[in-house]
């Protein structure tokens, strides 16, 4: 909860044309100053400036993603709470407000329905089926590329946070997340090798077509156990030529053995020569991918 102090700081704070208009393009998600530049169309300085009061004022959160400085309203906590409360009764088609709607769906770019490839529609159904019984919770991406497994998944998450090495594919992927209004999921930068998140953070922990990629497949393993919960599921993804699915199983499994994870089960999508590969872990009482203290 915000003391007295800081709830009137935050409430003088949105209390501003520009600054409230702010929260509303920062409640779609993740933006950086040139983006909010454009949209507004005030000064850079400017808006730093209105961006400075609110971050102060705990009703946005800064962040630094490689050369781009991204602004975004908190997730949780009572800023966020407070950020909801502000917004909810304003109308997104006020005349005040939706020009800035407008201009940031063309800087946003049209989003183009895409060919519907029949073998990842039969992959999604695949990866769905999981979650039929349980619920998503909260949700990490491991290697999220463009987006596509973290937007499939988002809409039965509490929370999602997708993580790539790659600034270009972290960029598309927030463009996409942009574009489809899910505003409860952020992009990182993030090496799977040693994740920033504290132990038992995530419900869900997926590994998207990234294990076999890495030369410490068992160190990749061990952290996605470590921010896992005790009755979390981690998914491990792979998208693999067919001849190389029973080698993939074998390591998966030799992998999971060294870390003391039940593997649940292992289900396959198939097509031509090629074939996806989900792996289920079940943490359960598991502690190996724990953080020596």
């Amino acid at each position: 909860m915000m003391n007295f102090d800081g709830y009137t700081q935050a409430l003088k704070a949105a209390a501003e044309p520009t600054r409230l208009r702010l929260l509303v393009l920062c409640a779609r998600g993740e933006l950086s100053v040139s983006d909010l530049v454009a949209v507004l169309g005030q000064s850079q300085p400017r808006v730093s400036r209105h961006l400075k009061v609110l971050c102060d004022a705990g009703l946005l959160e800064r962040y630094r993603d490689g050369h781009w400085v991204l602004f975004r309203v908190p997730l949780v906590g009572p800023g966020a709470d407070l950020v909801h409360r502000l917004l909810d009764p304003l109308d997104s088609n006020d005349p005040q407000l939706a020009p800035d709607k407008r201009r940031l769906e063309v800087l946003l770019g049209e989003q183009q329905p895409a060919a519907v490839d029949p073998m990842l529609r039969r992959f999604n159904r695949l990866l769905l089926s999981y979650f039929l019984t349980q619920p998503v919770g909260e949700l990490l991406d491991i290697g999220v590329g463009s987006g596509a497994v973290l937007k499939l998944l988002a809409q039965r998450a509490t929370q999602a946070v997708g993580i790539d090495v790659d600034s270009a594919s972290r960029q598309a992927a927030r463009r996409e997340l942009l574009r489809s209004g899910l505003q409860h999921c952020s992009i990182r930068s993030g090496d799977m090798h040693a994740l920033e998140f504290d132990d038992d953070t995530f419900d869900t922990v997926i590994l998207d077509e990234v294990l076999m990629q890495s030369d410490q497949p068992a160190n990749v393993l061990r952290e996605a156990m470590r921010v896992l919960r005790g009755s979390g599921r981690l998914l491990i993804v792979e998208h693999q030529a067919r001849e190389q699915v029973a080698s993939a199983i074998d390591l998966i499994k030799t992998l999971a053995q060294q870390a003391r994870l039940p593997i649940g089960s292992f289900r396959r999508s198939a097509d031509n020569h090629l074939e996806y590969l989900v792996a289920e872990g079940l943490r359960g009482s598991a502690q190996q991918g724990r953080r020596p203290a």
